[in-house]
């Protein structure tokens, strides 16, 4: 039993008959202790909130990484440089659409965090080293 005075976890029944959640066949059916909440259902909402916030953080990363990378290049000798130029995106996050959870996400929000046009935009003038954010100190 998870309920306490931090977490308002429900109790699923089959916690209370001490029935493994598996899907062998002493396990209940998902219709059985899974709450058909969509939307309206306060911790899918604070997974979207959460998933937000995630999905910031790594553009972030992402945004840094192709920053550091282009600062770099006039550091590396002239065959390295290119390399790096060409692969300036190499290890970016990948793109998440086809998972199942992230594909709810994207329909709960109606965008797409990683295919914006914005995004897209910022991510090309941070790898030609042409945004304002770029890194022009080094």
């Amino acid at each position: 039993m998870v309920n306490d005075k931090f977490f308002k976890v429900p109790d699923f029944p089959a916690e209370e008959a001490n029935i493994p959640l598996g899907s062998g066949e002493d396990s209940l059916p998902a219709e059985d202790y899974i709450e058909d909440c969509k939307y309206s259902c306060s911790t899918i909402d604070d997974f979207i909130k959460l998933t937000d916030d995630m999905m910031a953080d790594m553009l972030h990363l992402e945004e840094e990484l192709v920053r550091w990378r282009q600062a770099l290049i006039k550091y590396l000798p002239k065959d390295w440089a290119e390399g790096l130029r060409q692969d300036i995106f190499d290890g970016t996050p990948r793109d998440y659409a086809g998972d199942p959870a992230y594909d709810l996400y994207v329909q709960a929000r109606g965008v797409d965090p990683q295919q914006t046009k914005e995004h897209h935009k910022l991510m090309r003038r941070l790898a030609d080293g042409t945004d304002e954010t770029s890194i022009t100190y080094l």
